[in-house]
């Protein structure tokens, strides 16, 4: 319950800010422009495997900057409300504090995510006339996107209130080409494993392996790679999110305010 109030309270602080602006347009503009720009190709064969692809892969590889921008908001509004005032002198402890901003980040990616995979979901089916569109494959994609993004927002939180709003955007670009390069081309095939920025983009399209236009383009069960890249990327995701999350709590509770550039 208490967990609950800390978010309540987070969440009004967004009130008539960037921050809601991005939760509310981007899942809604998103799917809109996806299925603008696939309903110009119609495929029978493998239309649904190219919409599953092109959507997640533009999404993930988009998230290294949004996370970047989203984190920094929030860190630059508590900067300019009292130089940080509420979480060095409030009643509310570092601890639940820095837990209560990281878990509303990851809450409203997982809502956004969701909410435009939803949209997309529908626009297949009514606007493009999909047929036997696979739902629980495209919400795997969404859970396994929240994984691989996970430690981004532990490490642009912890980016955003050492170095400043625009330290973790630039980072968050870099991020984005890493994305783009390591996670999206063949480029990445042997490291990707190993690149945070990767990780999101990659576990986001191993849920094509089980679909049927898949198996019949390999002339193969891939049920197999399936779960090697699965591991491949949720294991070391999961586990850095818990390093770079406790570091960034060790952090907080040290820091007196200033930034590292100051």
């Amino acid at each position: 319950m208490y967990l609950l109030k800390i978010l309540s309270s987070e969440w009004i602080k967004t009130k008539r800010t960037t921050i809601r602006l991005i939760v509310f347009v981007t899942p809604i503009i998103y799917p809109i422009f996806m299925l603008w720009y696939f309903s110009r190709y119609n495929d029978p064969s493998s239309w649904q495997i190219k919409i599953y692809g092109g959507f997640f892969e533009v999404l993930t590889v988009s998230l290294p900057i949004i996370i970047s921008l989203f984190t920094g908001l929030i860190s630059y509004q508590e900067e300019k409300s009292g130089n940080f005032i509420n979480l060095l002198a409030g009643p509310v402890s570092r601890a639940k504090f820095y837990f209560g901003k990281l878990f509303l980040l990851i809450l409203s990616a997982i809502v956004d995510i969701f909410l435009a995979t939803f949209l997309m979901l529908l626009g297949m089916r009514y606007i493009l006339h999909v047929d036997n569109i696979h739902y629980d494959l495209f919400l795997q994609g969404v859970l396994l996107s929240v994984i691989g993004s996970l430690i981004l927002f532990s490490m642009h939180m912890l980016i955003s209130f050492a170095l400043g709003m625009g330290a973790s955007i630039a980072i968050g670009g870099g991020g984005f080409l890493i994305s783009a390069i390591i996670g999206a081309t063949v480029v990445g095939d042997n490291i990707w494993q190993f690149i945070p920025w990767a990780w999101t983009v990659r576990l986001s399209q191993v849920p094509m392996l089980l679909m049927p236009e898949a198996k019949h383009a390999f002339g193969m069960q891939l049920s197999n790679l399936y779960f090697q890249e699965l591991l491949k990327g949720i294991v070391p995701a999961i586990i850095c999110f818990i390093l770079v999350t406790i570091i960034g709590l060790i952090w907080f509770n040290r820091w007196e305010g200033d930034k590292s550039y100051e």
